[in-house]
Protein backbone atom coordinates (compact mmCIF):
# COMPACT_ATOMS: atom_id res chain seq x y z
CA UNK A 1 0.00 0.00 0.00
CA UNK A 2 1.38 3.41 -0.95
CA UNK A 3 1.14 6.08 1.89
CA UNK A 4 1.60 9.91 1.05
CA UNK A 5 4.73 11.63 1.72
CA UNK A 6 4.72 12.66 5.35
CA UNK A 7 3.90 16.73 5.58
CA UNK A 8 6.46 19.20 5.32
CA UNK A 9 7.85 20.27 8.95
CA UNK A 10 6.54 23.79 9.96
CA UNK A 11 7.69 27.30 7.95
CA UNK A 12 9.62 27.90 11.76
CA UNK A 13 11.20 24.93 11.41
CA UNK A 14 12.62 25.16 7.83
CA UNK A 15 13.65 29.20 8.45
CA UNK A 16 15.83 28.11 11.88
CA UNK A 17 18.76 28.57 10.68
CA UNK A 18 21.75 26.15 12.37
CA UNK A 19 24.52 27.86 14.42
CA UNK A 20 27.46 28.90 12.43
CA UNK A 21 29.23 28.27 15.71
CA UNK A 22 28.53 24.52 15.55
CA UNK A 23 27.92 24.17 12.00
CA UNK A 24 31.25 22.99 11.23
CA UNK A 25 31.64 20.76 14.35
CA UNK A 26 30.75 17.17 12.34
CA UNK A 27 34.11 18.07 9.80
CA UNK A 28 35.90 18.51 13.87
CA UNK A 29 34.55 15.38 15.04
CA UNK A 30 35.78 13.83 11.99
CA UNK A 31 39.02 15.70 12.07
CA UNK A 32 39.49 14.28 15.46
CA UNK A 33 38.85 10.82 14.78
CA UNK A 34 41.04 10.73 12.48
CA UNK A 35 43.65 11.12 14.94
CA UNK A 36 43.87 15.13 14.60
CA UNK A 37 44.31 17.36 17.58
CA UNK A 38 42.03 19.99 17.13
CA UNK A 39 42.01 23.54 18.67
CA UNK A 40 38.71 25.48 19.27
CA UNK A 41 38.39 28.63 18.82
CA UNK A 42 34.75 28.77 17.66
CA UNK A 43 33.18 28.65 20.75
CA UNK A 44 33.07 30.78 23.64
CA UNK A 45 33.93 27.82 26.42
CA UNK A 46 36.26 28.83 28.39
CA UNK A 47 38.82 26.51 30.03
CA UNK A 48 39.27 28.71 32.65
CA UNK A 49 38.43 26.40 36.17
CA UNK A 50 34.63 27.26 37.49
CA UNK A 51 34.89 28.58 40.79
CA UNK A 52 35.61 26.62 44.34
CA UNK A 53 32.49 28.59 45.54
CA UNK A 54 29.99 26.66 42.90
CA UNK A 55 32.20 22.98 42.41
CA UNK A 56 32.35 22.64 46.27
CA UNK A 57 28.80 23.52 47.28
CA UNK A 58 27.57 21.08 45.51
CA UNK A 59 28.05 17.87 47.90
CA UNK A 60 26.16 20.44 50.51
CA UNK A 61 22.76 20.06 48.57
CA UNK A 62 21.48 17.90 51.34
CA UNK A 63 17.32 17.50 50.15
CA UNK A 64 16.43 13.76 49.73
CA UNK A 65 14.43 14.82 46.41
CA UNK A 66 15.58 17.05 44.06
CA UNK A 67 12.02 19.37 43.57
CA UNK A 68 11.03 21.97 41.59
CA UNK A 69 12.66 25.49 42.38
CA UNK A 70 9.62 28.63 42.64
CA UNK A 71 9.42 29.48 38.72
CA UNK A 72 10.59 33.11 39.38
CA UNK A 73 14.34 31.42 40.72
CA UNK A 74 15.11 30.92 44.43
CA UNK A 75 14.49 33.99 46.71
CA UNK A 76 17.45 32.96 47.98
CA UNK A 77 19.84 33.58 44.35
CA UNK A 78 17.30 36.36 43.36
CA UNK A 79 18.53 38.02 46.86
CA UNK A 80 22.16 37.11 45.83
CA UNK A 81 22.35 37.77 42.63
CA UNK A 82 20.77 41.21 43.46
CA UNK A 83 23.92 41.70 46.20
CA UNK A 84 26.36 40.66 44.14
CA UNK A 85 25.19 43.20 41.18
CA UNK A 86 24.70 45.87 44.20
CA UNK A 87 28.22 45.52 45.73
CA UNK A 88 30.20 44.83 42.86
CA UNK A 89 28.29 47.48 40.43
CA UNK A 90 27.56 50.14 43.11
CA UNK A 91 23.83 49.49 41.52
CA UNK A 92 20.41 49.56 43.66
CA UNK A 93 18.73 46.47 42.51
CA UNK A 94 15.96 44.36 44.52
CA UNK A 95 15.39 40.62 44.36
CA UNK A 96 11.94 41.14 43.16
CA UNK A 97 12.97 42.31 39.73
CA UNK A 98 15.03 39.50 38.87
CA UNK A 99 13.82 36.55 36.84
CA UNK A 100 16.25 33.15 37.34
CA UNK A 101 16.62 31.49 33.55
CA UNK A 102 17.97 29.23 31.79
CA UNK A 103 20.68 30.89 30.36
CA UNK A 104 20.63 34.22 29.57
CA UNK A 105 18.92 32.12 26.07
CA UNK A 106 15.58 31.73 27.87
CA UNK A 107 15.69 35.42 29.18
CA UNK A 108 16.22 36.76 25.70
CA UNK A 109 13.53 34.09 23.99
CA UNK A 110 11.04 34.89 26.91
CA UNK A 111 11.89 39.05 25.94
CA UNK A 112 11.23 38.58 22.05
CA UNK A 113 7.78 36.63 23.00
CA UNK A 114 6.75 39.39 25.47
CA UNK A 115 7.40 42.41 23.39
CA UNK A 116 6.74 41.46 20.30
CA UNK A 117 3.91 39.98 18.12
CA UNK A 118 5.09 37.45 15.01
CA UNK A 119 6.33 39.67 12.42
CA UNK A 120 7.41 42.79 14.68
CA UNK A 121 10.79 44.03 14.65
CA UNK A 122 13.76 44.40 16.55
CA UNK A 123 16.48 46.48 15.71
CA UNK A 124 20.25 45.06 16.01
CA UNK A 125 23.35 45.55 15.00
CA UNK A 126 24.76 43.46 12.65
CA UNK A 127 27.53 41.52 12.73
CA UNK A 128 25.03 39.88 15.69
CA UNK A 129 25.55 37.20 18.29
CA UNK A 130 23.91 33.99 16.10
CA UNK A 131 21.67 32.63 18.63
CA UNK A 132 19.18 35.87 18.45
CA UNK A 133 19.14 34.94 14.60
CA UNK A 134 17.52 31.48 15.70
CA UNK A 135 15.32 33.03 18.50
CA UNK A 136 14.01 34.98 16.23
CA UNK A 137 13.26 32.57 13.91
CA UNK A 138 11.93 30.36 16.54
CA UNK A 139 9.19 33.30 18.22
CA UNK A 140 8.23 34.91 14.72
CA UNK A 141 10.50 38.08 15.04
CA UNK A 142 11.57 39.49 12.18
CA UNK A 143 15.41 40.99 13.21
CA UNK A 144 16.38 44.50 11.58
CA UNK A 145 20.56 45.13 10.84
CA UNK A 146 22.26 48.13 10.85
CA UNK A 147 25.58 47.50 9.78
CA UNK A 148 28.56 47.96 11.53
CA UNK A 149 32.31 47.95 10.28
CA UNK A 150 35.32 46.17 11.13
CA UNK A 151 37.29 49.32 9.59
CA UNK A 152 35.39 51.33 12.37
CA UNK A 153 35.63 48.85 15.32
CA UNK A 154 32.63 47.78 14.86
CA UNK A 155 31.20 50.99 17.19
CA UNK A 156 27.63 51.94 16.77
CA UNK A 157 26.73 54.01 13.13
CA UNK A 158 25.29 57.27 12.71
CA UNK A 159 21.99 58.16 14.97
CA UNK A 160 20.73 58.82 11.16
CA UNK A 161 21.25 54.95 9.96
CA UNK A 162 19.95 53.46 13.15
CA UNK A 163 16.91 55.86 12.96
CA UNK A 164 16.64 54.70 9.69
CA UNK A 165 16.07 51.07 10.73
CA UNK A 166 12.42 51.74 12.79
CA UNK A 167 9.92 51.50 11.16
CA UNK A 168 5.80 51.06 12.55
CA UNK A 169 6.47 46.96 13.48
CA UNK A 170 9.72 48.08 15.52
CA UNK A 171 9.42 47.09 19.43
CA UNK A 172 12.56 47.00 20.35
CA UNK A 173 16.74 47.65 20.20
CA UNK A 174 18.84 45.09 21.46
CA UNK A 175 22.39 45.42 22.29
CA UNK A 176 24.94 42.87 23.34
CA UNK A 177 27.44 44.96 25.69
CA UNK A 178 30.40 44.17 25.86
CA UNK A 179 29.63 42.93 22.71
CA UNK A 180 29.42 38.83 20.97
CA UNK A 181 31.04 38.70 18.15
CA UNK A 182 33.13 41.81 17.89
CA UNK A 183 34.09 42.14 21.50
CA UNK A 184 33.37 46.03 21.15
CA UNK A 185 32.27 47.67 24.88
CA UNK A 186 30.09 50.35 24.28
CA UNK A 187 30.58 53.79 26.15
CA UNK A 188 27.99 55.56 28.21
CA UNK A 189 27.55 58.45 25.48
CA UNK A 190 26.74 55.34 22.72
CA UNK A 191 24.31 53.43 25.59
CA UNK A 192 22.75 57.31 26.32
CA UNK A 193 22.29 57.87 22.70
CA UNK A 194 20.28 54.39 22.11
CA UNK A 195 18.16 54.69 25.35
CA UNK A 196 17.24 58.67 24.54
CA UNK A 197 16.11 57.03 20.93
CA UNK A 198 14.12 54.64 22.70
CA UNK A 199 12.11 56.95 24.60
CA UNK A 200 11.47 59.44 21.90
CA UNK A 201 10.42 55.99 19.53
CA UNK A 202 8.42 54.20 22.36
CA UNK A 203 10.97 51.09 22.25
CA UNK A 204 12.07 48.62 24.77
CA UNK A 205 15.81 48.94 25.07
CA UNK A 206 17.33 45.29 25.87
CA UNK A 207 21.05 45.38 26.89
CA UNK A 208 22.68 41.95 26.93
CA UNK A 209 24.78 42.06 29.66
CA UNK A 210 26.53 38.43 29.66
CA UNK A 211 30.09 39.86 29.29
CA UNK A 212 30.04 42.86 31.58
CA UNK A 213 32.56 42.24 34.14
CA UNK A 214 34.91 41.07 31.32
CA UNK A 215 36.58 44.29 29.78
CA UNK A 216 40.28 45.39 29.39
CA UNK A 217 42.06 48.36 29.35
CA UNK A 218 41.47 49.36 32.69
CA UNK A 219 37.77 49.73 31.31
CA UNK A 220 34.86 49.49 34.23
CA UNK A 221 32.51 47.27 34.08
CA UNK A 222 29.44 49.17 32.25
CA UNK A 223 25.44 47.99 32.85
CA UNK A 224 22.73 50.81 31.79
CA UNK A 225 21.22 50.78 35.63
CA UNK A 226 24.17 52.86 35.54
CA UNK A 227 22.32 55.44 33.24
CA UNK A 228 18.96 54.56 33.92
CA UNK A 229 18.65 52.33 37.14
CA UNK A 230 14.42 52.59 37.21
CA UNK A 231 13.52 52.70 33.20
CA UNK A 232 10.40 50.69 32.33
CA UNK A 233 11.78 50.54 29.28
CA UNK A 234 14.62 48.54 29.95
CA UNK A 235 15.24 44.62 29.97
CA UNK A 236 18.63 43.42 31.21
CA UNK A 237 19.56 40.18 30.47
CA UNK A 238 22.52 38.52 32.59
CA UNK A 239 24.28 35.17 33.20
CA UNK A 240 27.03 33.46 34.90
CA UNK A 241 27.97 31.48 32.12
CA UNK A 242 31.36 33.27 30.52
CA UNK A 243 32.31 35.59 33.79
CA UNK A 244 32.21 32.17 36.03
CA UNK A 245 33.23 29.35 33.36
CA UNK A 246 29.69 28.09 33.79
CA UNK A 247 28.62 27.76 30.67
CA UNK A 248 27.12 24.02 31.79
CA UNK A 249 25.31 25.21 34.20
CA UNK A 250 22.59 27.06 32.75
CA UNK A 251 21.74 29.70 35.02
CA UNK A 252 21.05 33.12 33.32
CA UNK A 253 18.13 36.32 34.49
CA UNK A 254 16.58 38.76 33.22
CA UNK A 255 15.85 41.83 35.36
CA UNK A 256 13.49 44.82 34.75
CA UNK A 257 11.76 47.55 36.75
CA UNK A 258 8.59 46.74 34.35
CA UNK A 259 6.44 44.84 36.92
CA UNK A 260 4.06 43.70 34.43
CA UNK A 261 6.74 42.62 31.53
CA UNK A 262 8.27 40.31 34.64
CA UNK A 263 5.00 38.95 35.30
CA UNK A 264 4.21 37.85 31.54
CA UNK A 265 7.70 36.94 31.49
CA UNK A 266 6.84 34.93 34.78
CA UNK A 267 3.99 33.36 33.02
CA UNK A 268 5.87 32.04 30.02
CA UNK A 269 8.68 30.42 32.96
CA UNK A 270 5.99 29.08 34.57
CA UNK A 271 5.27 27.01 31.65
CA UNK A 272 8.46 25.55 31.90
CA UNK A 273 8.37 24.77 35.74
CA UNK A 274 11.27 25.78 36.81
CA UNK A 275 15.47 26.28 35.99
CA UNK A 276 17.28 23.59 37.57
CA UNK A 277 16.91 23.82 41.18
CA UNK A 278 20.58 21.76 42.06
CA UNK A 279 22.60 24.90 40.31
CA UNK A 280 20.08 27.19 41.44
CA UNK A 281 21.71 25.92 45.12
CA UNK A 282 25.35 26.02 44.17
CA UNK A 283 24.86 29.60 42.11
CA UNK A 284 23.50 31.07 45.46
CA UNK A 285 26.57 29.77 47.03
CA UNK A 286 28.69 31.32 44.69
CA UNK A 287 27.19 34.92 44.56
CA UNK A 288 27.49 35.34 48.53
CA UNK A 289 30.86 34.01 49.00
CA UNK A 290 33.40 34.34 45.74
CA UNK A 291 36.11 36.53 45.88
CA UNK A 292 36.12 39.34 43.76
CA UNK A 293 40.23 37.69 42.86
CA UNK A 294 39.09 34.89 40.92
CA UNK A 295 36.70 37.73 38.86
CA UNK A 296 39.61 39.70 38.64
CA UNK A 297 42.24 37.24 37.26
CA UNK A 298 40.17 35.85 35.21
CA UNK A 299 39.83 39.35 33.16
CA UNK A 300 43.71 39.83 33.51
CA UNK A 301 43.93 36.33 32.04
CA UNK A 302 41.31 37.10 29.01
CA UNK A 303 43.70 40.16 28.28
CA UNK A 304 47.00 38.31 28.03
CA UNK A 305 44.64 36.08 25.99
CA UNK A 306 43.65 38.98 23.79
CA UNK A 307 47.40 40.50 23.58
CA UNK A 308 49.07 37.26 22.58
CA UNK A 309 46.07 36.11 19.57
CA UNK A 310 46.48 40.16 18.36
CA UNK A 311 49.62 39.73 18.48
CA UNK A 312 50.34 36.82 16.60
CA UNK A 313 47.32 37.62 13.90
CA UNK A 314 49.26 40.92 13.38
CA UNK A 315 52.03 39.44 11.79
CA UNK A 316 49.72 37.79 9.19
CA UNK A 317 50.14 39.22 5.92
CA UNK A 318 46.69 40.22 5.00
CA UNK A 319 44.70 39.61 7.93
CA UNK A 320 43.02 42.40 9.54
CA UNK A 321 41.13 42.45 12.84
CA UNK A 322 39.57 44.03 15.52
CA UNK A 323 41.12 44.72 19.05
CA UNK A 324 38.35 43.74 21.71
CA UNK A 325 37.95 45.98 24.44
CA UNK A 326 35.56 43.02 26.39
CA UNK A 327 34.45 39.81 25.89
CA UNK A 328 36.59 37.35 24.45
CA UNK A 329 35.71 37.17 20.53
CA UNK A 330 37.51 38.97 17.93
CA UNK A 331 36.09 39.47 14.20
CA UNK A 332 39.07 38.50 11.80
CA UNK A 333 39.77 39.63 7.49
CA UNK A 334 40.86 36.49 5.91
CA UNK A 335 42.74 36.78 2.71
CA UNK A 336 39.66 34.38 1.28
CA UNK A 337 36.94 35.01 -1.06
CA UNK A 338 34.80 32.54 1.01
CA UNK A 339 35.72 32.10 4.89
CA UNK A 340 33.27 29.07 5.48
CA UNK A 341 35.12 27.07 2.64
CA UNK A 342 38.91 27.82 4.06
CA UNK A 343 37.07 26.66 7.54
CA UNK A 344 36.12 23.92 6.37
CA UNK A 345 39.28 23.39 4.35
CA UNK A 346 41.26 23.39 7.56
CA UNK A 347 39.44 20.70 9.18
CA UNK A 348 38.87 18.34 6.29
CA UNK A 349 41.91 18.51 4.87
CA UNK A 350 44.92 20.75 6.47
CA UNK A 351 47.52 19.35 9.09
CA UNK A 352 49.77 21.39 10.58
CA UNK A 353 52.13 18.52 12.51
CA UNK A 354 48.81 16.22 13.07
CA UNK A 355 47.34 19.40 14.35
CA UNK A 356 44.24 21.63 12.81
CA UNK A 357 42.06 24.65 14.13
CA UNK A 358 38.38 25.19 14.08
CA UNK A 359 37.23 28.69 13.38
CA UNK A 360 33.33 29.79 13.73
CA UNK A 361 32.81 31.39 9.97
CA UNK A 362 31.61 34.99 10.43
CA UNK A 363 28.90 35.50 7.87
CA UNK A 364 26.31 33.64 9.82
CA UNK A 365 26.82 36.34 12.29
CA UNK A 366 25.65 38.58 10.12
CA UNK A 367 21.88 39.25 9.03
CA UNK A 368 22.54 41.30 5.94
CA UNK A 369 22.66 39.60 2.25
CA UNK A 370 26.51 38.40 1.68
CA UNK A 371 28.22 40.45 4.89
CA UNK A 372 31.01 38.83 6.57
CA UNK A 373 31.65 36.33 3.82
CA UNK A 374 35.68 36.36 4.19
CA UNK A 375 35.68 36.66 7.98
CA UNK A 376 35.48 34.81 11.19
CA UNK A 377 35.15 35.17 14.54
CA UNK A 378 37.70 33.64 16.98
CA UNK A 379 37.04 33.11 20.40
CA UNK A 380 40.71 33.22 22.55
CA UNK A 381 39.19 30.93 25.52
CA UNK A 382 42.06 28.25 24.92
CA UNK A 383 45.44 29.39 27.02
CA UNK A 384 48.49 31.23 25.66
CA UNK A 385 50.45 28.53 24.18
CA UNK A 386 47.48 26.91 22.39
CA UNK A 387 46.64 30.39 21.14
CA UNK A 388 50.03 30.53 19.44
CA UNK A 389 49.90 27.51 18.09
CA UNK A 390 46.16 28.17 16.63
CA UNK A 391 47.90 31.03 14.81
CA UNK A 392 50.80 29.01 13.99
CA UNK A 393 48.10 26.94 11.78
CA UNK A 394 45.87 29.36 10.58
CA UNK A 395 49.01 31.52 9.01
CA UNK A 396 50.23 27.93 7.42
CA UNK A 397 46.61 26.76 6.59
CA UNK A 398 45.92 30.22 4.43
CA UNK A 399 49.06 29.73 3.27
CA UNK A 400 48.53 26.15 1.58
CA UNK A 401 45.14 27.09 0.69
CA UNK A 402 46.23 29.73 -1.67
CA UNK A 403 48.40 27.47 -3.08
CA UNK A 404 45.67 24.94 -3.87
Amino acid sequence: MNHPPLRPLSQRARNTPPSPIRRLSGLALAAKHSGAKVYHLNIGQPDIFSPDEFLTSLPRFVDKVVAYEASQGSQALRVAWSQYMNQLLDLSTTPEHFLITMGASEALIFLFMALCDAGDEILIFDPTYANYIGFAALTGVNLTPIHSKLDDGFCLPSIDSIVEGISEKTRAILLCNPNNPTGTTYTRDELKMLLHLCEERNLYFIVDETYREIVFDGREPLSILHLAPQNKRIAIVDSLSKRFSLCGARIGCLYSENEELLEKCLSMAQARLSAPSVEQFAATELLTSVDETYLHNTVKEYEKRRDVLCSRLSEMEGVTFHKPGGAFYTVVRLPVENAETFSSYLLREFRLNGETLFIAPAAGFYMGQGKGINKVRMAFVLNEQSLLRAGDILEAGLKAYQET
